[in-house]
């Protein structure tokens, strides 16, 4: 194994999360498609794939941010080896949680999303997750939030869950949710949601000139 940076899908992902073109030099696409992991879980099933590469970084999605983190916190892995950038970058990462996540009802009937409910992304779970993250690991996290273009009309990135989210917010996670006090906060952009099904805007994951500068700034 080399020295990678290691693409990280969300919860329930179905396969077309991080547009590869936007990448190069030694890089790994993680999947597992379908899944409903615990931040632990998931944190386990990244070290598992990651231990082909002698070190990584990890740029994740959604969850894959919050299993990113955990995994740095709580696990000796080929994060800890890696060096020369940041060792973990996020996007539309729920740090805070979102109201989504509780309700197998509102993942199904907005998203069309039948993984089910996922304790660890509701706002009381993701509150007792973040008060076990020191202040260390989270210095090595840089997070980037997005919403959806807010012009002069009512705007929303999927009208269904604008219901139940406090603006602004990328259709699944707030902007208030998507930074962890004591990481370094990347700022919101406009006109980018979170997914690609059933939103206004383009899925954020497939913004390449985030996705430039997380290639180049990652550590390996």
């Amino acid at each position: 194994g080399g020295h990678n940076l290691i693409l990280v899908h969300g919860y329930c992902e179905n396969g077309n999360a991080w547009p590869l073109d936007d990448f190069n030099g030694d890089f790994a696409e993680y999947e597992n498609l379908y899944q409903n992991f615990s931040h632990d879980e998931f944190a386990n099933d990244i070290w598992n794939f990651g231990n082909q590469f002698k070190s990584y970084s990890i740029v994740g999605h959604s969850q894959g941010g919050n299993a990113a983190l955990h995994l740095f916190t709580f696990y000796w892995s080929g994060l800890d080896w890696s060096t020369d950038g940041r060792k973990i970058q996020t996007v539309g990462a729920p740090f805070g949680g979102t109201p989504l996540a509780g309700s197998v009802a509102d993942l199904g009937d907005i998203f069309g999303i039948q993984c089910g409910s996922n304790y660890d992304m509701t706002y009381d779970g993701a509150a007792l997750w973040a008060s076990y993250i020191p202040s260390w690991s989270r210095a090595e996290t840089w997070a980037w939030s997005t919403t959806f273009e807010d012009g002069w009309f009512y705007d929303y990135c999927n009208i269904g869950s604008d219901l139940l989210l406090w603006d602004p917010e990328d259709g699944v996670v707030e902007v208030s949710s998507a930074h962890l006090d004591g990481t370094n906060n990347m700022g919101t952009k406009e006109g980018w949601c979170h997914v690609e099904e059933s939103m206004a805007d383009p899925p954020q994951a497939f913004d390449a000139i985030r996705n430039y500068e997380m290639n180049n700034e990652a550590a390996r």
